[in-house]
């Protein structure tokens, strides 16, 4: 019987986990040197969709990158490298000689956040790329999608971000913006699951008032009323009667709360191009 495992990147043969995932040397080195570096990668195609394979792999950073986050690579899990191993290693014996017993915890660096920021920005852009893939949504012809995205990006983020499948406290904490971290927080407190988030999203991007025509205001209500329709039904099924309007009135707070941090003004500047790589 073979052994073999794939990397979950790009197919070669895995040398273990690495960052919380099965994946092979090339691509363990590839994601903890662009997440040390805070690597800011464009698509070569403008795409955003090139292969990543044994033999493409080197072809596109930004796309590979991109398959590092979606098969669940932690960079939270990627500590900031100083200087060489040695190094490394002498000023921790050092420190642990000399440090006092407790030590509050280093402020944030420019380096630090801007590597936060990164990471978090390759976040907003899978957020992106899961809006576009929406059931109702990718039925609205381009023009209309991304004028609906550049005004709820920051509410797709936020609910998105807010679920990720794993712990980003870490890269909230280290961009040193409070705001950002409390709306994160009260959205994580809807505790959705994968088909309510799907459901809220959907009410979300699918407003008859960000509608470019009338034609499309009857489109963007009719999707709407179908989300509603089905949240609705799926929370009575769960038989929890008070689910529903939890929900919406969640849905409400975070659509009301303006996303106006440092970090939505960093944001705010790149979501236009991004939008155009989708």
């Amino acid at each position: 019987m073979s052994n073999f495992s794939a990397c979950a990147v790009c197919g070669d043969q895995s040398s273990g986990k690495h960052y919380g995932v099965s994946c092979c040397d090339g691509c363990s080195c590839f994601f903890k040197r662009s997440v040390r570096r805070g690597s800011s990668y464009a698509c070569i195609a403008l795409a955003g969709n090139c292969v990543v394979d044994k033999a493409r792999r080197n072809w596109c950073p930004s796309c590979r990158f991109q398959r590092c986050l979606a098969v669940g690579m932690n960079a939270a899990a990627v500590q900031e490298e100083r200087g060489p191993r040695n190094q490394q290693v002498a000023l921790y014996r050092s420190g642990r000689r000399h440090a006092p017993p407790s030590q509050a915890p280093p402020s944030p660096t420019p380096h630090s956040q801007a590597l936060h920021f990164q990471i978090l920005a390759q976040i907003l852009v899978t957020c992106l790329r899961q809006a576009k893939a929406n059931e109702q949504f990718a039925l609205l012809d381009r023009c209309q999608q991304d004028a609906i995205l550049q005004v709820v990006w920051s509410e797709i983020f936020v609910l998105r971000a807010s679920h990720w499948s794993l712990d980003i406290s870490a890269m909230i904490d280290g961009c040193g913006d409070e705001q950002l971290k409390r709306l994160i927080c009260e959205a994580h407190q809807l505790r959705a699951d994968v088909l309510e988030l799907n459901f809220l999203e959907s009410l979300i991007l699918c407003r008859k008032e960000l509608a470019i025509s009338a034609e499309y205001a009857v489109i963007l209500g009719s999707h709407s009323n179908a989300a509603l329709i089905s949240l609705a039904r799926y929370t009575l099924q769960q038989s929890n009667y008070l689910r529903f309007g939890q929900l919406l009135l969640g849905l409400r707070q975070l659509c009301l709360r303006r996303f106006d941090c440092a970090l939505s003004c960093m944001f705010r500047s790149v979501v236009r191009d991004i939008l155009k790589t989708l």
